[in-house]
């Protein structure tokens, strides 16, 4: 074998053959083409790509190789187990507890950087492509389908799920949280437009002020259908754009969806909170490191896309509390106790009406 002026591996004998011959067996052949079987079978790939990733026999080997899947698994393992022993593990928790604090004020200080980080990024990525009309070109097929799953999923699953449950019509309700979709787009942060969101929901008269509290609050944290509705495409994305399209497959594909969907609920509810993951989980699917030249192109964009994202998991909130509310026959007599706890303060003036 011998390397050619394009880098390009070529046959060094003048007759154009070789050999390689595989006497243990190390090498599996992926050769298509009806007169040679495939050795690697959908089982193995299942096997490999999803099972052994799941389940890790050496966690510490699992952070340090970024694996997404075999992180989470051990966490949910953990925490439940620690959650079942009669004395609580106080002094871990408290431990962790410091650890998440020294983290985030690290992280706090990498985020200063941002701005320096985020121009060496897409000026790396720009000055090594000599095709830029077909890098924006696919850069703009990317938001072009997030932003048509994510109309999907406002205009139809939103409201054929609110019309199945509630059995009313949809688009009455959503005037209300008009409002909380303008801070939310304005903001890109689930969090920040917290109040906004209970302010509307409490505004249409229609979710007791319990289900509003409870279900507002954890959706605020765990409900992102933006991130797991973008995570997809973005990873499907990289992986095209780094010429890995024929690791896609249908263990890919599960390990993506999977990942999406723990990924966007253990994402923050602060703007660009994904970015991160979005790395994590391509390197756990398709067992690469680092990070990908096209990042720079999603990073270039993620201020808008941040905004979508943060638009349609501020929506499903909203329309959340209202369905549990229809679900669960909650009525405003649950109410009582809790207004007698409110009784004597100032009632809220809603800017809207």
């Amino acid at each position: 074998l011998a390397v050619d002026g394009s880098d390009n591996v070529i046959c060094a004998n003048s007759t154009g053959e070789f050999i390689l011959e595989n006497p243990n067996g190390y090498l599996a052949t992926t050769v298509s083409g009806p007169q040679v079987k495939n050795d690697i079978t959908f089982s193995k790939t299942l096997q490999d790509g999803i099972f052994r990733k799941m389940v890790s026999d050496n966690i510490t080997n699992e952070f340090i190789k970024a694996n997404f899947v075999g992180v989470i698994i051990f966490a949910i393992v953990f925490g439940v187990a620690s959650q079942s022993i009669k004395r609580q593990p106080e002094k871990i928790i408290k431990l962790l507890e410091e650890i998440n604090r020294i983290l985030l004020l690290g992280i706090n200080w990498i985020i200063l950087f941002t701005p320096i980080a985020v121009f060496s990024l897409i000026a790396a990525n720009i000055g090594k492509r000599t095709g830029l009309q077909e890098a924006f070109a696919d850069i703009g097929l990317l938001m072009g389908a997030t932003l048509c799953a994510m109309a999907t999923h406002f205009f139809i699953v939103y409201p054929s799920l609110y019309l199945l449950i509630v059995r009313q019509n949809p688009f009455r309700y959503m005037k209300y949280i008009f409002p909380a979709q303008v801070f939310a787009f304005a903001s890109a942060s689930s969090a920040a437009t917290l109040p906004i969101t209970m302010d509307c929901v409490e505004a249409s008269g229609e979710v007791p002020r319990s289900v509003k509290n409870f279900v507002l609050s954890m959706g605020a944290t765990l409900n992102m259908d933006g991130g797991a509705i973008y995570f997809p495409t973005a990873i499907v994305f990289l992986a095209v754009s780094s010429g890995i399209e024929d690791k896609l497959n249908a263990a890919s594909y599960f390990l993506i969806i999977l990942l999406s969907t723990l990924g966007s609920a253990g994402t923050a509810p602060v703007p660009s909170a994904s970015l991160v993951l979005i790395i994590t989980a391509y390197n756990t699917v398709f067992d690469t490191t680092g990070t990908p030249e096209a990042f720079g192109l999603i990073f270039a964009v993620d201020w808008l896309m941040d905004r979508f994202r943060t638009t349609l998991n501020v929506t499903g909130d909203a329309m959340m509390a209202r369905i549990v509310t229809a679900a669960g026959k909650a009525t405003f007599e649950d109410d009582t106790l809790e207004n007698e706890v409110y009784e004597g303060e100032p009632e809220i003036e809603h800017y809207y009406k």
